[in-house]
């Protein structure tokens, strides 16, 4: 064979091979080839050689040459194994016809450690542009229909039927072969909404059935809700009502300390008036006296005067008066003397009478003395009675507190359980599950049972790192009984899997569970061991120490510069695990090495301890008994406490009653003796005024006797002035007698005065035990008051029930609260709103303890839940309606598609069911199609066949028929495909194989007579068949090419056999034209 590629030559006749068919094959260090020209005929090319001689070698060439990927020939996947062994590059060449273009060449070259190379006509080409140049000339590298290699021919006839259906379009027709694959992206995307659909049903499946589980919780909530708001509703009104009562009993107190106030300070204005009055009457009546002796020395001198000036004309007037004088002052001293006797007598019945009501009041001092006493005893006791209804209202709020407080660490603990159980769920389920039957049958077991999720608090934060990395994920679920006939129990026959210990009484060791950090390990800088830091029942904690040692390992801070003289001191102390500095520690003795191995590790952050569950107690059972026996303590104290206040009141009041009787009579005394002692001291006033006055009857009558002589002398002087001495002196005398009688009238009303303001004096001093009284109750009135105004905001966030006084924003609270109050039918009875809030009370605590304790993010759950449904019921709704559509345009193009299709394999199954006679068989070719018409990707070829007469066809499977009988059908229907695949080439190697030689024969004259025909593709269409043997006798025309291939070590090898001679001689035998 030539070297040179360019000397390689063409077929003499390769003008008329059609477009697309191969001229010439070259293969230069390629698998077994050195350098190797092929130049095959337009027709069928036998290639024929014993195993290993490289006839498959020409059909990967082939294949690599067109642009064929590696993976088709199902050989070695990497291209540089092609190169020839020991060369470093290598190269096939094909030269394809074209009639118009001329013959086009294709070069692949393949180096080793570099990209192979592809040259069209000499030039660089891209593996696209030769894909391009063999989409043109429809070459199907990749179609096993078209293009079978010897290492496919098994896969071929193993194929499903839809991989067939495949291959059949790709061969037949490039429009069905692309429309099938449109139909499959739709498909696919109408798959898409399916499983969208199929998605949103179970989304809304699972949405209504987890609305479902909770709405149980959510209406338990709701209807606590409702019990706490109408109880709060309650509260509110009571808390009003309170405020109300104790307002208006605050403002009656007031005004009746007011009005005490108002009448006591009248009183004493009235005395102080009385008081000023009597003074200024004192000091008038002092004045009219003065004033009276003035003006009677003025009148005795004008009338002295007139009578020295009166002349003897006069003289007997003059004398008569004197005479008169003279009269008058006997008269008078004789009036005086009988009224002095008259009040003396007056004095002595007045002291009379005021000493028997001095004797009435023997005892008087001593009784004010203990009205005081007693008065203020009362005071006294009423400030005390008054504290204690103060102690009762904090006591009542106190009770009303601690009914709060009880409410709020009950939903506390029941939070914390459901933490602590969510968290032991979150482990494992059947955990959960266990834990919920075992609190729900507690009673069943015989003893606790305890579980480290639901029964362990840690002492700090600082623990729950300890505890992530001492107790094992297995240990953490642990349900540790103390009786044996509890685990039994538990696991019994239920349908969960927990893991389960039996940590009897005998078997907990005191000293263990309390042990300490040892004094040695202090000074090496430890603190406490893992198991001071949590709180756990007994068995529990034992079996913690018994399966993770949690008492022999100390954790602390450590001097990590001395680790090697502290893990001396450990391993003396037999400490195998430690933790300190954020890390853990593990001594271990080594087997092999007589030295002790130190692995450490950083400590692992807290996932499940680190949750603030884990530091709360969960179960506040026993605090609860003790608020609640606290709860009816104070219950009863404030009870009894009423009791004693309302008797000691009555005792008050009883005792006040029988003083006041006792004080009015004393009073009425005193009022008898104060009206006789002013009136004696009147009496007396008169009769010293009385005695003040006196008559000097001599000294008249010697006044008289002399009066003659000295009137006589004056007599006519004296005349002369008469008339006004006389005027002057009657004016003098009306002035006395004035003064006088003012001076009476000043003296009656001092006396009225005195007797007034002494009964004032007496009233004041009951008005002022009244005020002081009243001030005392206005006192308590205000500190209920005060109390009831505390809870009145604390309530209903309100500092009074004034709507006057309100701003806006009260205002507008306060009535929606009213118009609450009425909507709601809340009692407007004391007793009875009380009797509701007890009643409410007690229906809260049954819904609180009935097992179902729904919460305020289920809630919220359930709001998110009847959304998200609504949203995908619309989206579902939506996607069937998408559904429907798709289905619909995509049945359509499926229908107009598989017309075609089965028109195509009905034109297969003639040629097939012909060939199959030809062998005396049976075989037929239909379209397999799915349940569901649309499910495009599920269509297939069914190819039934039958080699034996008296049974029924069956499907063709690599399990039923024989590996030959598979050649044959395969071949067969490759051959009846040919007709419907205008291809430029075909390859196929070894189909022979396992054929029977009577089949084997029958094929060859079929194909040979398809190629012999004058009508059909196969005619127009070139071959290549590569096979390890051949039978004698066959048919071979001259439109048969046989190439005999024997690959050859060396370049003279083949002379040294004399391998041309030898090929025709077996021509000859064969009857075989050469």
């Amino acid at each position: 064979m030539p070297q040179d590629p360019s000397e390689e030559l063409l077929p003499p006749n390769y003008q008329d091979f059609p477009d697309g068919s191969l001229l010439r094959v070259v293969f230069h260090n390629f698998l077994t080839y050195e350098h190797t020209s092929f130049i095959p005929t337009a027709s069928l090319n036998m290639i024929l050689g014993h195993n290993g001689s490289g006839k498959s070698s020409i059909i990967c060439g082939i294949c690599l040459a067109c642009g064929g990927s590696p993976k088709t020939l199902g050989r070695s996947e990497k291209i540089t194994e092609y190169i020839r062994h020991g060369c470093q590059e290598g190269y096939v060449e094909v030269v394809i016809a074209d009639n118009v273009k001329g013959p086009q060449t294709v070069r692949l070259t393949i180096r080793v450690g570099k990209a192979p190379e592809y040259k069209l006509n000499n030039s660089h080409a891209t593996q696209s542009d030769i894909n391009d140049l063999r989409k043109h000339y429809n070459i199907q590298i990749d179609n096993p229909c078209a293009f079978l290699a010897q290492d496919k021919v098994k896969s071929f006839s193993e194929q499903s039927s839809i991989e067939l259906l495949k291959n059949t379009e790709k061969a037949a027709s490039d429009d069905l072969d692309q429309r099938h694959r449109s139909l499959m992206e739709q498909r696919k995307d109408s798959m898409t909404i399916e499983e969208l659909c199929a998605t949103s049903e179970k989304a809304k499946k699972h949405l209504e059935d987890t609305r479902t589980k909770i709405m149980p919780l959510v209406e338990n909530y709701r209807k606590k809700m409702a019990l706490e708001s109408k109880l709060r509703l309650l509260e509110k009104k009571m808390a009003c009502m309170e405020f109300q009562e104790a307002d208006e009993e605050y403002a009656k107190e007031q005004k009746i300390a007011d009005n005490a106030l108002v009448e006591y300070r009248k009183v004493e204005a009235k005395i102080k008036a009385s008081a000023d009055e009597i003074e200024k009457l004192e000091e008038r009546i002092n004045k009219e006296a003065r004033a009276i002796v003035g003006t009677g020395n003025s009148a005795r001198e004008i009338l002295a005067n007139f009578q020295s000036k009166s002349d003897k004309h006069m003289a007997e007037n003059m004398l008569a008066d004197a005479k008169s004088k003279l009269d008058r002052v006997k008269k008078e001293a004789e009036i005086h003397t009988r009224e002095v006797e008259k009040r003396r007598n007056a004095i002595e019945v007045a002291e009379t009478k005021w000493k028997a009501a001095l004797d009435d009041l023997n005892g008087y001092d001593e009784f004010m003395i203990e009205n005081d006493r007693s008065e203020s005893e009362f005071t006294a006791i009423e400030r005390e009675l008054n504290k204690e209804e103060e102690k009762i209202h904090h006591k009542k709020y106190e009770l009303s507190s601690l009914e709060r407080r009880r409410a709020g660490e009950g939903k506390a603990s029941k939070d914390n359980r459901n933490e602590r159980w969510n968290m032991l769920d979150q482990l494992s389920s059947d955990a959960g599950e266990a834990w919920d039957w075992y609190k729900k049958n507690q009673s069943k077991f015989k003893g606790e049972i305890y579980t480290p999720f639901m029964n362990m608090i840690l002492k700090s934060p600082e623990a729950a790192k300890i505890l992530e990395n001492s107790i094992g994920m297995r240990d953490r679920s642990m349900f540790v009984c103390q009786y044996k006939e509890d685990e039994l129990l538990i696991n019994g026959k239920q349908p969960w899997r927990i893991n389960t210990t039996v940590v009897t009484a005998e078997n907990v060791y005191e000293d263990e569970l309390n042990e300490e950090v040892r004094p040695d390990l202090k000074d090496l800088g430890f603190k406490y061991l893992a198991s001071n830091c949590f709180e756990a029942p007994a068995p529990l904690k034992q079996y913690l120490c018994n399966v993770a040692g949690l008492n022999k390992i100390p954790v602390g801070s450590l001097d990590l510069r001395q680790m090697d003289n502290i893990n001396k001191e450990l391993e003396r102390l037999r400490v195998s695990v430690y933790m300190a500095n954020n890390m853990r520690f593990q001594l271990q003795r080594s087997k092999y090495a007589n030295r002790t191995l130190n692995s450490q590790s950083e400590m692992r952050d807290a996932t499940f301890w680190g949750q603030a569950c884990f530091l709360k107690s969960m179960d506040v059972k026993k605090e609860k008994d003790d608020k609640a026996e606290e709860y009816e303590r104070l219950k009863n104290e404030i009870e009894c406490m009423k009791e004693e206040l309302k008797e000691k009141r009555y005792d008050i009041t009883k005792k006040r009653d029988a003083l006041q009787k006792v004080r009015m009579e004393w009073r009425s005394k005193k009022s008898v003796e104060s009206k006789w002692e002013n009136f004696l001291k009147q009496e007396k006033m008169k009769l010293r005024n009385l005695e003040r006055e006196t008559f000097d009857i001599q000294k008249a009558e010697d006044d008289f006797a002399n009066v003659e002589d000295h009137v006589l002398k004056k007599v006519q002087k004296a005349m002369a002035e008469s008339v006004a001495d006389h005027k002057a002196c009657s004016e003098k005398f009306k002035e006395i007698a004035r003064h006088n009688f003012i001076e009476t009238l000043c003296k009656i009303k001092s006396i009225k005065l005195n007797s007034k303001a002494e009964d004032y004096r007496s009233e004041r001093e009951d008005l002022r035990h009244v005020k002081e009284a009243a001030e005392d109750q206005l006192k308590t009135a205000f500190n209920r008051r005060k109390a009831a105004k505390n809870a009145l905001k604390q309530e209903c966030a309100l500092e009074h029930l004034d709507v006057s006084k309100m701003d806006p924003t009260d205002k507008e609270l306060y009535e929606k609260m009213t118009k609450l109050f009425k909507d709601s039918n809340v009692p407007t009875d004391k007793d009875e709103l009380d009797q509701c809030i007890t009643s409410e009370k007690t229906r809260l605590a049954l819904v609180q303890n009935s097992g179902e304790d729904g919460s305020i993010e289920h809630e919220h759950q359930l709001q998110r839940i009847n959304k998200e449904l609504e949203e995908e019921c619309t989206k579902y709704d939506k996607l069937i309606k998408n559904r429907e559509t798709a289905h619909q345009e995509l049945g359509d193009l499926i229908s107009k598609w598989r017309e075609e299709v089965e028109e195509m394999i009905e034109k297969i199954n003639l040629n097939y069911i012909k060939f199959f006679e030809v062998l005396g068989c049976r075989g037929e070719v239909s379209l397999e199609t799915p349940e569901n018409c649309l499910d495009i990707e599920k269509y297939g070829i069914m190819i039934m066949v039958c080699f034996r007469k008296g049974e029924n066809m069956k499907r063709l499977d690599n399990r039923v028929q024989s590996g030959g009988e598979r050649s044959v059908a395969t071949m067969l229907y490759l051959l009846a495909l040919q007709q419907l695949c205008p291809v430029p080439f075909r390859c196929i190697d070894e189909i022979n194989q396992g054929m029977d030689p009577t089949n084997e024969r029958k094929v060859f004259d079929i194909m040979v007579g398809l190629w012999n025909g004058t009508s059909g593709t196969l005619t127009k269409t070139q071959y290549f068949l590569l096979s390890p043997k051949l039978l004698h006798g066959l048919d071979m025309r001259d439109n048969v090419n046989v190439v005999m291939v024997n690959s050859t070590l060396t370049a003279d090898h083949g002379d040294r056999f004399d391998t041309l001679s030898k090929i025709r001689n077996t021509f000859a035998t064969l009857g075989i034209q050469s």
